[in-house]
């Protein structure tokens, strides 16, 4: 793999597992930062700001920069902007609230319904609410339609079903904007100058990472750790470009990429 390439990381499930970061994390970092392979994060976290994010990336020794960093969260932001800063309501977790701030989220005829994971807040009346603005002509903004993540305890549910449950009622088809989108993987992309033939990504979650990166013109590298499952690659059409053990192998497969 030459310098004119570039790699796009997920976060959780690649390099830690809840609380518990995966060998061989900052190794990785620093032997691509030594050999100038440019490379950036892309997660569908939206509990933590970017900064939050990067704290706890160091908590577990991995440093790296906040602008390293894209998460469903900022894409949300952006995207809000470049549509003219619309009335929203928000449905979102607490942490990432304040990066939101520079919306008018008060109105009562929102044109949006934006919804993030929100961890144990969620309930029927904050849903209901949702719902009646959507069948009042709101749009629905999903910033990611996970399905699931694994945590030290095991899977759970993701707000991809929210959303879909959302959508069945509403008659609604979601803006997506996280992972597996493809402008969330070129944004990426674009910040570090690499076009999607030369980009490979890593993930641990078969249909958002690996699918939404071929979608785009790039390799997907799937790790058996996090959420990976041996029964989802009989029962995908979406098929890797390799298969490694963790990221402490990825730089054995670089030469061949």
């Amino acid at each position: 793999m030459d310098q004119k390439r570039g790699i796009l990381f997920d976060l959780d499930g690649v390099f830690y597992v809840s609380n518990q970061a995966i060998d061989g994390g900052q190794k990785l970092i620093n032997s691509l930062r030594n050999k100038s392979i440019p490379f950036r994060f892309l997660t569908n976290t939206t509990t933590k700001t970017r900064r939050e994010i990067r704290e706890k990336l160091g908590s577990f020794g991995l440093l790296i920069d906040e602008k390293e960093i894209f998460s469903a969260a900022y894409i949300g932001i952006n995207y809000l902007r470049s549509i003219g800063s619309p009335p929203c309501h928000l449905l979102i977790h607490d942490n990432i609230y304040s990066d939101y701030s520079e919306f008018d989220v008060h109105d009562r005829k929102p044109e949006f319904v934006v919804i993030g994971d929100r961890g144990n807040k969620w309930n029927y009346d904050d849903l209901n609410k949702a719902f009646r603005y959507l069948m009042e002509g709101a749009r629905l903004i999903a910033l990611h339609k996970g399905r699931y993540f694994q945590t030290l305890q095991g899977l759970e549910i993701d707000i991809g079903a929210i959303i879909t449950g959302l959508e069945y009622s509403s008659g609604q088809t979601a803006i997506s904007l996280g992972k597996p989108n493809p402008n969330f993987f070129q944004t990426a992309l674009e910040d570090i100058s690499i076009g999607s033939g030369k980009a490979i990504m890593v993930g641990d979650d078969l249909i958002n990472d690996i699918g939404g990166a071929q979608r785009t013109g790039m390799k997907g590298v799937l790790v058996r750790t996090g959420k990976f499952r041996k029964s989802n690659l009989s029962h995908s059409d979406v098929k890797p470009d390799f298969i490694i053990e963790s990221i402490n192998e990825l730089e054995d497969i670089l030469s061949l990429i």
